[in-house]
């Protein structure tokens, strides 16, 4: 076997890392472990997901921009957009405040720096990130294929843009009681997914040597360490989420036995589900909190929710969508 190993286009472990990052999000909503918030850890660990699965489509692949912003409405904006509509009017019916100052920002991608009281909208703030940086990145993409630049000034780019996310958290946000809402903003937040794009270049312009059982499981364990309460949240934002940057990228290139565990069915599927299930739990999460629902029906209420969604909203609408765009029946 060489001693460099080239990422595969598909890695059936990555729906496992994704059914890792859901799991450990509902076990932090709604079995909150004392010391460490795994909501966000899993949150973390999408985002690192995101910025290598883009940089490889739009930095390696090099996948025509229009492409791959129909593929990424085709899976996200439908499920999303009936997401926000049943729940508008669920609360309605329940008799529940809600305002359209409070559901216009996670309809339009941007309450991650509108935060409202609307706790069933407040995990939009992720997908707010994430769309964020699907246009950042894009508009990269976009001026190194015009100027027919190297993929050294994408990765000196790419670095430049997470040294100054660290300046601009560490400077301009100081420690105190704002410092939540502000970790949120897209500016300080897309860290971990403009990391993962540079350690994406990274090993596949150098090469990495093909890693065994330990290392990737080592990262993620410091990771979730210095996710910790206790650390101090500019450690846990730039050598926690960086662990977990670099844990994703050499898990395509990890050892066998570490990838099969990454790949049994039952995590998988689980990935499988994961974006419909991340925007429905969301609502029972509220009710859980407000002391609405006993924890056992709200989370059977969000599993079933969400699976239903992915079944009847999100994959029925995503293939859809990608068959009328696709070139063949465009021609």
């Amino acid at each position: 076997m060489s001693a460099q190993a080239a990422a595969p286009a598909y890695v059936p472990a990555l729906d496992g890392w994704r059914g890792m990052a859901i799991g450990l999000l509902l076990v932090g909503h709604f079995m909150p472990l004392p010391g460490i918030n795994l909501g966000r850890v899993g949150v973390s660990l999408f985002f690192v997901l995101s910025g290598m699965l883009m940089a490889r489509l739009l930095f390696i692949d090099k996948v025509a921009i229009g492409h791959f912003y129909r593929r990424r409405i085709s899976r996200i904006i439908p499920a999303h957009l009936v997401f926000i509509i049943l729940t508008s009017l669920a609360w309605l019916a329940l008799g529940l405040p809600i305002t359209l100052s409070e559901i216009l920002p996670p309809l339009l991608f941007f309450n991650n720096y509108v935060l409202s009281s609307a706790v069933q909208f407040g995990h939009i703030w992720s997908l707010s990130v994430e769309e964020h940086s699907y246009i950042a990145l894009s508009l990269v993409a976009i001026a190194v294929r015009a100027w027919r630049r190297t993929p050294l000034v994408i990765l000196l780019l790419l670095a430049a843009a997470c040294a100054a996310m660290i300046i601009w958290y560490q400077r301009v946000y100081p420690p105190g009681p704002e410092l939540y809402a502000h970790m949120l903003h897209t500016e300080t937040a897309a860290y971990g997914i403009v990391l993962s794009a540079f350690f994406c270049v990274l090993f596949h312009r150098r090469g990495v040597p093909r890693t065994n059982s330990v290392m990737v499981p080592l990262l993620l364990g410091g990771g979730v360490v210095l996710h910790w309460w206790s650390v101090p949240p500019a450690i846990a934002q730039v050598a926690g989420v960086a662990a977990f940057a670099l844990a994703v990228n050499l898990l395509p290139r990890a050892a066998a036995p570490l990838q099969a565990l990454f790949a049994l069915r039952p995590l998988r599927q689980l990935g499988w589900w994961s974006f419909s299930l991340y925007l429905w739990q969301q609502p029972f999460y509220a009710a859980c909190l407000k002391k609405a629902l006993p924890l056992p029906l709200a989370l059977a209420g969000a599993a079933a929710l969400g699976i239903a969604s992915y079944y009847l909203i999100e994959g029925p609408a995503r293939r859809y969508l990608n068959a009328r765009w696709s070139p063949a029946s465009v021609a």
